[in-house]
C-alpha cells in the first residue's frame, strides 16, 4: 500500500524552495496568461471561437513546458532563469499530445454530462405524461448516470495529472508508456491529490478580491507544491528505464 502524502509538509516545503525566488515564476506566469489572453483576444477579433481552443493548443505546446520547468527547478532547488519559459519548444508534439488528449477527454465527457443531464431534466419535465413508475425509474437512472459520467471524468483527469511531469523527467518515453505511469503513480494517491488542490481554493477565492493580483504569487506555489507532490509519489514506482 503506497504512504499517504503529507499535503501540511508539501506545502511547506514549496514555501521554502519559492523564498526570495519569487520574481522568476510571477513573470513566468504573467507571461504565460498574456499570451493565452492575446489567444482568446484575436478569436474574439476574427469572430472564430474555435481559433481560442486553436491558439491556446499551440500556446501550450509551446511554452507549457518550459514554465513547467522552471517550477520544477525551483522545487528542487536548482537555478532558473524566465528565459527558459521559451527554451523547451523542442518538445512542442509530444505536448502538445499529451494536451490533445486531456482536450479531447474533457469535450467528450462534458457532451456525455450535458446529455445526461438535459435527458434527466426532460425525464423530469415530461413525467406527468408518463407512467408514474416509468417516469421515476427513468429519473433516477438519469440521475445515476450523471453522477457516474461526472465521477469517471474526473478519476480519469487525475489519473493522467501526472503527465507532462513525467514528460519532463522522461522526454524519450513513449505517450503510451507515460499515462500508463501517471496512473500507477496515482493509485492510491487520487484523494491526496484532491485535498492538495482544495487546500489552494481559500487562497484563490481571497485572490478575486486583488482583481486577480494575488493569484500571480499563488500559481507558483500551487505549482511547485504539485512538483513535490509529483516527487514524492514517484518514489512508490518502479520507473523501467
Amino acid at each position: 500500500m503506497n504512504e499517504s502524502v503529507d499535503i501540511v509538509k508539501i506545502k511547506s516545503k514549496a514555501r521554502k524552495s519559492l523564498s526570495g525566488k519569487y520574481f522568476t515564476p510571477v513573470v513566468a506566469v504573467l507571461s504565460y496568461i498574456i499570451m493565452q489572453i492575446m489567444c482568446y483576444a484575436t478569436a474574439l477579433y476574427i469572430k472564430e471561437p474555435a481559433m481560442f481552443i486553436f491558439l491556446g493548443l499551440i500556446i501550450t505546446s509551446l511554452f507549457y513546458l518550459g514554465l513547467l520547468q522552471i517550477m520544477i527547478k525551483i522545487a528542487r532547488n536548482k537555478k532558473t532563469s524566465i528565459n527558459e519559459l521559451f527554451q523547451r519548444t523542442d518538445a512542442f508534439f509530444r505536448c502538445a499530445a499529451i494536451t490533445i488528449v486531456f482536450l479531447a477527454i474533457n469535450v467528450i465527457f462534458a457532451l456525455l454530462e450535458y446529455t445526461a443531464v438535459n435527458s434527466l431534466f426532460v425525464f423530469i419535465t415530461y413525467q406527468t405524461d408518463l407512467n408514474i413508475a416509468l417516469s421515476s425509474f427513468m429519473i433516477v437512472v438519469g440521475i445515476v448516470l450523471s453522477i457516474a459520467i461526472a465521477l469517471f471524468w474526473i478519476v480519469l483527469i487525475l489519473c493522467l495529472s501526472q503527465s507532462y511531469y513525467i514528460l519532463y523527467d522522461h522526454e524519450n518515453m513513449p505517450l503510451g508508456d507515460i499515462f500508463r505511469l501517471s496512473m500507477d503513480m496515482m493509485d492510491g494517491h487520487k484523494l491526496d491529490y484532491i485535498l492538495l488542490c482544495l487546500s489552494f481554493i481559500g487562497w484563490f477565492i481571497l485572490g478575486i478580491f486583488t482583481f486577480g493580483i494575488l493569484w500571480l504569487w499563488i500559481i507558483p506555489y500551487m505549482n511547485v507544491s504539485m512538483v513535490n507532490f509529483y516527487d514524492k509519489i514517484k518514489k512508490d514506482v518502479k520507473i523501467e528505464a
